[in-house]
C-alpha cells in the first residue's frame, strides 16, 4: 500500500477518535467496552467438577453473547469443549454438554461471519442432539442452519428450511425467529411488502416478550424497507433510535450496524465528510471486537465516498484492506471439513441401514483375520527385507524423477524466455514499420504526387490535362487515407480514458449490471503509448464479456490508476463468483495473461462463490511505453 495514503488513514482515524468524545456523537471506544464481571470469573475459577464448569460458563457465555463480545464466547466455549471431552463423564451428561457447547459455538461463529465454521458446529449440534432425542435442541440448529444458508445468498434453501421450522416446531420463540429471518430474506429479494408483514410480526413478539436486543433488530430491519421505499427521514430515525439504544444497553453487535446503515444513508444524501467520519468510527470498533464481517461493509462504504470524492489514491489504498480481510476470512474457514460433516449428516440414514449388515460380517472377519494374522507372523522376515528393497527402489525413482522435473523445467524456462523475447521483437518491430511505411507515403509519396498536382495546374488547360489531374487528385487522397488506416486512429484522436467510457456507455441499458469506471489521473493516462493502451482496452473488453456471460453481477466497478510508476486495472463485480482453487481458467483469461507478457505485467485473482470476483493487474510503466 502506498505510504502516504496509509499515514492519511491513520491521521485521519485517530483526528476522528478525538471528536467522537463530543456529546451525542457516533462514540470510537479506545478499549474493549466489555468487562467480565470478576464474580463469573471468580465463579469459573472456584468451580469443582465438570458440573459446575459447565454451569460458569454458560454464565459468562450468555454475558458475552448478549453484548455482542463473540470473541470470548469462542474462547470460553472451545475452552469447555476440551474440558468435556477429556472428561470422564457419562455418555448421556457428555453428550448433553456437548450439544450446548456446539450451538453457543455456532452462533458465536455465525455472528463474525465465519459461516463455513458455523455449519460445522450446528451440524455437530443436530449429531448430539438426535442421539438424546432431544428434538428442541436439534430445531435450534436446524435454524442456525437455515441462518448460514441465508448468511451464503443461498435464500431459496433458507426459505425451505424457515417453513420447514414453521411447520413442525412449537416454539413460539424459534417460530418468530424465522418470522424475522423471512422478512430480511424478502428484504433482499426486494419483496418490501411481504417483508414487512414478517418483520412486524416478529417485532410485536419480541416486544411482549421484552426481548430488547431482537426487538432491536427487527427495528433495523424495518429502518431499511423504510430507507428502499425512499422514506429516507423516517430511516435516519429509526437508524438514530436503534443506535442510541443498542449503546445504552452495550449490544454493541447492533450497535455498529446502525451506524453502518446511517453512514451509507449520509452517502446517498452526498454528505460525504459526515459519513466519511462516522464509518471511520465504524471500522474502528469493528477491528476492537474483530467483526470482520463488519470491517469489510465499512471499507467498502468508504471506498465509496473517497471515490466520490474523486480521492482515489485513498480509495485503492482502502480496496487493498478490503481484498486482505477477505483472504483472511477465507482463510479462517476450514472447508474441507466442514464438506465431509455435510454430506455425513446428509447420508446418515444410509449408514444405520448398513450397520447390521457390517454386524453380520464382523463374525467372519474375526475368523478370517485370525488366520491371516498367524500367516503375516510366518512372513514376517521375508516382508521386512522386502520392504527395505522397496525404499531402496522408491528413493532411487524419486531421484531419478526429481533430476528429471528439473530439467523440464530449466527447458521450459528457456523456451519461454526465449518465445518472449521473440513476440516483444515482433510486437516492437511490426509498430516502427507500420510507422515507418505511414511516415513514407504520406512524406514522400504524398509529397510528390502534391507537387505533380501544382505543376500541372499551372499548364494550359486542356480536357486531357484535366483528367490527369483528377487521376492524382484521387490518388493523392488514396495515399492519405491508407497512412491514416496503419495507425489505428480511435487511439490517437480521442483521450483513452474517454473512449474506455464510450465503450462502457454501451452497456448502460436496462436489465445489465451497472458499470461504475473512474480513471486518475486522466491526463497521465491519457499519455501512455498506443501499444500499450490498444491492450489495456482489449483486456478490459474481455473481462466485461466475461462478466456478462457468467457472473450473473448487478454491479461491476473499474479502476484504472497510474500510482509510484505503475498503472494499476482493478476490476471488482458483485457476482456469484468461482472457486479460484478448483475453476479451470477459461480461453479469456488465457488471452488476458497472454496480453500481459508483453509488458511484464501482473495478475492476481480473488473470488469465492456467492462472493463475487475482484481482479487486479499491475503494469510497471517504461519511458519507452509513453506517446513521442
Amino acid at each position: 500500500m502506498n505510504k502516504r495514503a496509509l499515514l492519511s488513514i491513520c491521521l485521519l482515524l485517530v483526528s476522528i477518535s478525538c471528536l467522537a468524545q463530543n456529546q451525542g456523537a457516533f462514540v470510537g471506544f479506545g478499549n474493549l467496552p466489555v468487562k467480565t464481571p470478576d464474580s463469573l470469573l471468580r465463579h469459573l475459577k472456584q468451580a469443582g467438577d465438570i458440573k459446575a464448569r459447565m454451569l460458569a460458563t454458560q454464565s459468562l457465555t450468555a454475558f458475552h453473547a448478549a453484548h455482542g463480545t463473540t470473541d470470548s464466547v469462542i474462547f470460553y466455549s472451545r475452552q469447555m469443549i476440551d474440558a468435556v471431552n477429556n472428561s470422564a463423564v457419562k455418555d448421556h451428561d457428555k453428550l448433553s454438554y456437548q450439544s450446548t457447547l456446539y450451538h453457543t459455538l455456532a452462533k458465536a461463529y455465525s455472528e463474525q461471519g465465519l459461516h463455513d465454521e458455523a455449519l460445522r458446529y450446528y451440524l455437530e449440534g443436530i449429531r448430539c442432539a438426535e442421539a438424546l432425542n432431544d428434538n428442541a435442541a436439534v430445531n435450534e440448529n436446524k435454524l442456525g442452519i437455515a441462518n448460514v444458508y441465508f448468511a451464503r445468498n443461498e435464500y431459496n434453501k433458507a426459505i425451505e428450511a424457515y417453513n420447514d421450522l414453521l411447520n413442525t416446531s412449537h416454539d413460539e420463540q424459534l417460530i418468530h425467529i424465522a418470522y424475522q429471518q423471512l422478512g430480511i430474506i424478502y428484504l433482499e429479494k426486494k419483496d418490501l411488502a411481504t417483508a414487512k408483514a414478517y418483520t412486524e410480526k416478529a417485532l410485536l413478539f419480541f416486544r411482549q416478550e421484552h426481548q430488547l436486543k431482537n426487538e432491536l433488530q427487527t427495528k433495523l430491519a424495518l429502518g431499511i424497507i423504510a430507507e428502499l421505499n425512499q422514506h429516507t427521514e423516517e430511516a435516519f430515525s429509526i437508524y438514530n433510535e436503534v443506535k442510541n439504544n443498542a449503546e445504552a444497553q452495550q449490544f454493541f453487535d447492533i450497535y455498529i450496524n446502525a451506524g453502518q446503515r446511517l453512514g451509507d444513508l449520509l452517502i446517498i444524501n452526498k454528505e460525504y465528510e459526515d459519513a466519511k467520519r462516522l464509518l471511520s468510527l465504524v471500522y474502528t470498533n469493528a477491528i476492537q471486537w474483530n467483526d470482520m464481517k463488519a470491517q469489510l461493509k465499512a471499507l467498502n462504504s468508504l471506498r465509496t465516498v473517497h471515490a466520490a470524492t474523486g480521492d482515489y489514491e485513498n480509495a485503492y489504498a482502502i480496496m487493498t484492506q478490503y481484498m486482505g480481510i477477505s483472504r483472511e476470512m477465507l482463510n479462517l474457514q476450514n472447508k474441507k471439513e466442514i464438506n465431509e460433516l455435510e454430506i455425513k449428516y446428509h447420508t446418515v440414514q444410509k449408514e444405520k441401514e448398513i450397520l447390521n449388515k457390517e454386524n453380520e460380517l464382523q463374525h467372519q472377519k474375526t475368523i478370517k483375520y485370525s488366520l491371516l494374522i498367524g500367516f503375516l507372523v510366518i512372513l514376517l522376515p521375508v516382508i521386512g527385507l522386502l520392504y527395505m528393497y522397496y525404499q531402496k527402489l522408491q528413493a532411487q525413482s524419486k531421484l531419478n524423477a526429481t533430476m528429471d522435473e528439473m530439467n523440464q523445467q530449466k527447458i521450459a524456462v528457456l523456451l519461454k524466455d526465449k518465445e518472449l523475447a521473440l513476440l516483444k521483437a515482433s510486437v516492437s518491430g511490426q509498430e516502427k514499420e507500420r510507422k515507418r511505411i505511414a511516415e513514407e507515403l504520406h512524406d514522400s509519396i504524398g509529397g510528390n504526387l502534391a507537387a505533380i498536382k501544382l505543376r500541372l495546374s499551372n499548364q494550359d488547360s486542356v480536357n486531357g490535362l484535366k483528367e490527369v489531374i483528377k487521376q492524382i487528385d484521387d490518388t493523392y487522397i488514396q495515399v492519405r487515407d491508407l497512412s491514416h488506416d496503419l495507425i489505428p486512429q480511435k487511439f490517437n484522436n480521442t483521450g483513452f480514458t474517454e473512449l474506455i467510457a464510450g465503450y462502457l456507455r454501451q452497456f448502460d441499458v436496462p436489465g445489465n449490471a451497472k458499470i461504475s469506471f473512474q480513471a486518475y489521473p486522466r491526463e497521465e493516462i491519457d499519455l501512455i503509448g498506443t501499444t500499450l493502451k490498444v491492450e489495456i482496452y482489449k483486456i478490459i473488453q474481455e473481462l466485461i464479456t466475461n462478466t456478462q456471460k457468467h457472473s450473473q453481477a448487478s454491479k461491476v466497478e473499474i479502476q484504472l490508476t497510474k500510482i509510484d510508476g505503475l498503472l494499476k486495472l482493478l476490476f471488482e463485480d458483485n457476482g456469484k463468483g468461482f472457486s479460484v482453487e478448483t475453476t479451470k481458467h477459461g480461453i479469456g483469461f488465457q488471452n488476458i495473461r497472454e496480453r500481459l507478457k508483453l509488458f511484464d505485467g501482473a495478475l492476481s485473482i480473488d473470488s469465492f462463490p456467492s462472493k463475487g470476483t475482484v481482479i487486479d493487474i499491475e503494469i510497471s510503466l517504461k519511458p519507452e511505453w509513453y506517446e513521442a
